[in-house]
C-alpha cells in the first residue's frame, strides 16, 4: 500500500467490527497500467446477502476506473457462491485451472479467471 500499488476498502458495523473489504493491486511495469486485479473481496459471513459485496466491487471498480485502469481481473473458487456472484455482476469467465488454489485443508480446488473492461465515460 505504501508503494501507492494497494488500495483497500473496508466496511464497519456499529462496534467497530470490519464487516468486508476488498484489495485492488495494480501491477507495476509500463506495459501494465490500464489493468489491475481485483484480490480479497471478502464479507463477513454474519453479514452477507445485504449488498455488502456488491457495494465494495462497485467502489473498487469505480476508484480503478478513476485512476485509468480500464481492464480488472480477478480469480475465485470455480462453482462457489462468489464464482455466481462474479457472473452475475457483469464479469467474464475466460478460463478455468485445476488445482490452483487450496481450501483451508490443503484441497487443491480449481479456479475461474474472470475480466471486466471498464467503459471509457464514468462508471
Amino acid at each position: 500500500m505504501a508503494a501507492g500499488r494497494v488500495d483497500l476498502w473496508a466496511v464497519y458495523d456499529h462496534d467497530a467490527k470490519v464487516c468486508g473489504a476488498v484489495q485492488v493491486h495494480r501491477p507495476d511495469s509500463p506495459n501494465a497500467a490500464h489493468r489491475a486485479e481485483i484480490a480479497k473481496l471478502l464479507v463477513r459471513r454474519d453479514v452477507r446477502r445485504k449488498g455488502l459485496a456488491r457495494m465494495l466491487l462497485r467502489t473498487a471498480e469505480a476508484s480503478a476506473w478513476g485512476d485509468g485502469v480500464r481492464l480488472l481481473i480477478l480469480d475465485t473458487q470455480t462453482g462457489s457462491a462468489a464464482d455466481h456472484f462474479y457472473r452475475a455482476a457483469g464479469w467474464t469467465p475466460f478460463g478455468t485451472v485445476p488445482g490452483y488454489a487450496a481450501d483451508p485443508d490443503g484441497a487443491l480446488l480449481p479456479t475461474t479467471f474472470f475480466f471486466k473492461s471498464l467503459p471509457d465515460e464514468a462508471i
